[in-house]
């Protein structure tokens, strides 16, 4: 009796398990994330976060949900994200790719702020479509394997913010 018991006590143990669920983006993305280095590979200079004069960080929450500041603007922006997986040809590189919807009220009420900042915003580059940068509802990140994130919207490439992970004390 003890022996179907053990048995089937270590067979529940082993089917709750699940690796990938521990090691998914989901788990990996939640908590702050902060702006550590803007790389520019047009004019193949970099800025590192002692550099770069402000700061820039997301915080992303259970349920789907993220806050982003930025000192430079003092904005606060929030809304909801998605993972999307990345395609066969991005998949040895990029882990996920987080899609954040930007709450639109959220983005009119600071609209007029982003006018005297145009050097940090930057018009929509119609390849990649609408980000949030070209006035759109809209980013992309892409957590990378060595778990950097990478915003590729700004500026049609000609910036790439990279974001690292503030290990909570």
């Amino acid at each position: 009796m003890k022996r179907l018991l053990y048995t089937l006590l270590s067979m529940l143990v082993l089917t709750s398990c699940n690796r990938q669920e521990d090691n998914g983006p989901k788990i990996i993305i939640n908590g702050t994330w902060e702006k550590i280095e803007i790389v520019s590979p047009l004019e193949g200079t970099r800025l590192l976060k002692d550099q770069i004069g402000y700061t820039e960080t997301y915080i992303f929450l259970n349920g789907g949900t993220f806050l982003k500041f930025n000192s430079k603007t003092g904005a606060t922006l929030w809304g909801s994200y998605k993972f999307e997986e990345p395609s066969e040809i991005q998949v040895k590189e990029i882990r996920s790719i987080i899609k954040l919807h930007f709450d639109l009220s959220d983005l009119r009420s600071i609209a007029s702020q982003f006018e005297d900042v145009n050097d940090e915003f930057c018009w929509t580059c119609p390849s990649l479509g609408s980000f949030v940068y070209g006035w759109g509802p809209t980013e992309r990140l892409f957590l990378y394997r060595d778990n950097s994130l990478v915003n590729p919207g700004p500026c049609c490439f000609k910036d790439l913010p990279i974001y690292k992970y503030i290990e909570q004390k």
